[in-house]
């Protein structure tokens, strides 16, 4: 099955200059800033001029698949993006997902309007970063009850000699 992409023409959004000559955003990768980008053409508002508002701010998508179609990356280019945009304080994960089919992560923009200026992470980016909330793989996690045991080196012994 081919995905195809849809890229909305009209719109966009504006970046101020505090947000653009910031530490934290001359910080990203160009990828980073892609995905931003990307996160921003998925805000839908209601109201006219300085009364818009930002209705899915909080439950914003935008999955591995999309990434890769769009721009011709792979699959660890979106996590470095994802991860990059996370610890400078960019976006912040409301919901995990992949737990079925079509369920995805939902993510926080963090630079939109609307949003409490002591919750805009990025504007104390450089003497605090947010690398504690990248979300870690599922499944592959060494818990205390898999890691080796003190004197056991985890090789098999094979017997040498025979009785």
């Amino acid at each position: 099955m081919a995905y195809k992409d849809h890229i909305a023409l009209r719109g966009g959004f504006y970046y101020s200059n505090d947000l653009w000559y910031s530490k934290a955003y001359q910080d990203l990768r160009k990828s980073s800033r892609e995905l931003l980008h990307c996160f921003c053409n998925e805000l839908r508002w209601s109201g006219k001029g300085k009364n818009r508002t930002y209705v899915n701010n909080g439950k914003l998508s935008f999955t591995e698949l999309q990434f890769k179609v769009r721009y011709g990356s792979c699959s660890a280019t979106y996590l470095t993006a994802r991860n990059q945009l996370i610890k400078c304080g960019f976006i912040k994960q409301t919901y995990r997902g992949g737990y079925a089919r079509g369920d995805m992560a939902k993510y926080e923009l963090l630079i939109v309007s609307g949003v409490k200026r002591d919750d805009q992470r990025w504007r104390r980016y450089p003497e605090k970063n947010w690398e504690s909330d990248i979300p870690k793989p599922k499944k592959q996690l060494v818990g205390l009850a898999t890691q080796f045991k003190k004197g056991k080196s985890g090789r098999k012994t094979k017997a040498t000699l025979k009785k």
